[in-house]
């Protein structure tokens, strides 16, 4: 602290212990022990600052210590940043915010110097040194005026005040204060508010959501271009005379939500066509439309609500009818199925069960829905016995892996009726759980077709194993473009040649032809694929072993769109070349091999052994009804000796049995199933199938039976 300061201090201490006595000049100098002349000018600038109170006692002047803030205190705190100037611009005073605000470092001398040497870029203005200069000279001068910083770009509020001081320039002349308030963040709010407005104002006008303003009673203040839009309307004069109820058409609903008032949201219907009849002539829509309402109170700047308030609302009328389409087309979809859909959800904590079931749980299924949240419990309560351990197992599995699901097994409904069913179903995982999205299906058509079908192929395969040959499937797009589908898997132990590769296996096979019948081979493919004939064969086979073998090929045709199909057999027919016996051919059922067994060019004849050693008729092909003179359908489902009494008898019987029991195949000689002269001669190669039932191959050998051989020869045979 300077001496001038220290006496400035030892005065005001000294008042301050006076007080409230108000003492002289004389007293003051005498007793502090100071010259009365600098006392007096002590007193002066204090009394200037607002420290002391001076008392004209007569011609004396009494001073007493100021109780109220002084000037100096004052001028410290003033948020604003102050400098005084005298009349030569040097500064007489600046308070603490000058120094703060402009980052004067500490012990840089300001008082008593020039402005211009403070070098603050402010004061380097034009503009702020010729309005400095106004004053001065007693002109007309700017009282404010925003400048900007230069390199900060702070924005300051500046006042310019001519005063005069003498207290402190001792001059008497005028002198300039400048009050310096940094506004740059207010400006900045002020800006962001103005492009806030701007923005406001753009969505307003732009968003695709009609929105509108409305007083408590329904008065409708404003709205914006998409709402007239929405309502069909061409100018906001349209809605002037009407409330918000009235074009709503849900007045209950909306002064419920004014009574509440609270943010909401629904989903609102409005039928234009009664508007357009009582409100809103004017309105160019016309049916139901649908809108997405979200309504909210408008609030004051304390948070409190007004009676005023807003609507946001979509036309959702296009998603609705999609939503009732796709809703329309779902329940077509499900109402068709063999089964019904469900939602599985299996929860982090463990807890698992169903959101969802289709109603026709209880028609296909026997089940009912309600309660649903034990339904899954129910349904797999009805899970055959046998399969109830591999359920639950599948389930538990899927939960763990969160992986999709399949279950195949017999269901018991709880009328007793037996069903089979399939369940499929995709994972979505979701926050706290996952949800299964699935379906049961009736499989039970589809699983007796596959047992009907494994029986087939049993009795195929039954039947190609004991034929003295193979089967095969032969195409021909052209006659240059031919090939196999389809040959027995026996192909390598019949003939030594391998199956595949399929395609080509024809040409392989008739590598194999006898040197003398290849000609003969290959004008017969080439024949019936230019004639769509059926295709027969017989010649010498060599095998790649070396052992020779005697074939015949017989197949039908079958003309589809762009290429014909032969399904036939060849034979080894070494043997009957030198009994000069017909073979059999076989069946095949299902896809490929159904068109083999029907229109293959011998008779098959499928039975059944059941007690008193008769046989039922299972099965049988065309050719066997042609030769039997009677319709298939009147054929099968007969008891053999009851139907054909005249077959001889224990020959046919004793020759069925043994074939039942020795499982070896056996040829019957000539015979007639009927004693008519128009029945025809039969010959037959039996053997059993592995399903247990009997199979003849059957050939009409009527031309090869001597006119002569009497009836009592040929049962002796």
């Amino acid at each position: 602290m300077s001496e001038r300061e220290d006496r400035y201090a030892t005065i005001r201490e000294f008042l301050q212990e006076k007080y409230p006595e108000a003492v002289s000049i004389s007293t003051i100098s005498r007793q502090l022990n100071m010259n009365r002349g600098s006392v007096a000018k002590y007193l002066e600038v204090l009394q200037s600052h607002g420290n002391v109170i001076m008392k004209p006692y007569g011609k004396s002047k009494l001073y007493t210590i100021a109780q109220n803030v002084a000037f100096d205190d004052l001028f410290d705190y003033i948020s604003d940043a102050i400098v005084i100037l005298d009349a030569d611009l040097h500064i007489l005073m600046v308070n603490k915010s000058f120094i703060e605000t402009f980052n004067i470092r500490s012990g840089k001398k300001i008082i008593g110097n020039e402005l211009s040497r403070i070098n603050l870029a402010l004061f380097d203005n034009p503009t702020v040194l010729e309005n400095i200069d106004r004053i001065l000279n007693s002109r007309v001068f700017i009282n404010e005026m925003l400048l900007i910083e230069r390199g900060t770009d702070r924005i300051f509020l500046t006042e310019f005040v001519s005063t005069v001081i003498p207290s402190i320039s001792f001059t008497g002349k005028p002198g300039i204060m400048i009050s310096l308030r940094d506004i740059t963040t207010w400006k900045k709010t002020e800006e962001a508010l103005k492009s806030s407005e701007q923005k406001i104002r753009t969505l307003f006008e732009e968003v695709p959501s009609g929105i509108i303003l409305f007083r408590e009673d329904g008065t409708i203040l404003n709205a914006n271009r998409a709402s007239l839009d929405i309502l069909g309307l061409t100018r906001f004069t349209d809605l002037e005379e009407f409330k918000l109820y009235d074009i709503m058409c849900s007045r209950e609903i909306i002064l419920n939500l004014i009574r509440q008032g609270e943010i909401a949201e629904l989903t609102l219907s409005c039928n234009f066509d009664r508007l357009k009849s009582h409100t809103l002539t004017s309105t160019k829509k016309s049916g139901v439309a649908y809108f997405q309402i979200v309504f909210a109170p408008v609030t004051d700047k304390t948070g409190k609500s007004s009676s005023e308030f807003f609507i946001l609302f979509l036309d959702i009328t296009a998603k609705k009818i999609a939503e009732k389409q796709l809703k329309e087309r779902y329940q077509g979809i499900v109402n068709n199925l063999p089964g019904i859909v469900y939602q599985f959800y299996a929860r982090d904590s463990g807890e698992w069960g169903v959101y969802y079931v289709n109603e026709r749980t209880q028609e296909i299924y026997g089940v009912p829905t309600e309660p649903l949240n034990n339904w899954f419990d129910r349904y797999g309560e009805c899970i055959a016995p046998e399969d109830r351990e591999r359920w639950f197992e599948s389930i538990h599995d899927v939960i763990k892996r969160v992986a999709p699901w399949e279950f195949e097994g017999r269901f018991i409904k709880p009328s007793g009726e037996e069903m089979y069913i399939r369940g499929i179903s995709q994972p979505v995982r979701l926050k706290h759980e996952t949800v299964w999205n699935g379906i049961f299906l009736d499989i039970t058509d589809r699983r007796m077709a596959e047992e009907a079908l494994r029986m087939s192929e049993e009795r195929l395969r039954g039947i190609t194993s004991n034929l003295p040959g193979i089967v095969y499937q032969f195409y021909a797009r052209s006659p240059r473009e031919w090939g196999t589908y389809y040959v027995d898997e026996r192909s390598t132990e019949v003939y030594g040649i391998p199956p595949d590769p399929v395609d080509t296996w024809i040409l392989r096979y008739g590598d194999y032809i006898a040197p003398e019948d290849q000609e003969r081979w290959l004008n017969s493919i080439q024949d019936v694929i230019e004639t769509v004939k059926n295709w027969e064969f017989e010649g010498r086979f060599i095998r790649p072993d070396g052992e020779e073998m005697y074939i015949r090929v017989l197949s039908q045709p079958v003309s589809l769109r762009n290429e014909t199909v032969w399904n036939g057999i060849i034979l080894d027919i070494t043997d009957r070349r030198k009994a000069e016996e017909a073979l059999r051919r076989t069946e095949l059922k299902e896809a490929r091999y159904h068109s083999f067994f029907e229109n293959t060019c011998n008779g098959v004849l499928i039975y059944e052994p059941i007690e008193n050693r008769d046989y039922i008729i299972k099965d049988v092909n065309r050719m066997t009804a042609s030769l039997l003179r009677m319709e298939k359908e009147n054929l099968v489902g007969k008891k053999l000796f009851e139907e054909f009494p005249d077959l001889p008898d224990p020959y046919v019987r004793d020759l069925l049995h043994r074939v039942l029991i020795t499982e070896k195949p056996e040829f019957v000689a000539p015979l007639k199933y009927r004693n008519r002269e128009e029945f025809p001669w039969i010959s037959h190669y039996v053997f059993k199938l592995p399903s247990g039932e009997i199979a003849s191959f059957m050939i009409d050998v009527t031309d090869v039976v001597k006119d002569d051989v009497k009836p009592s020869k040929r049962k002796a045979k």
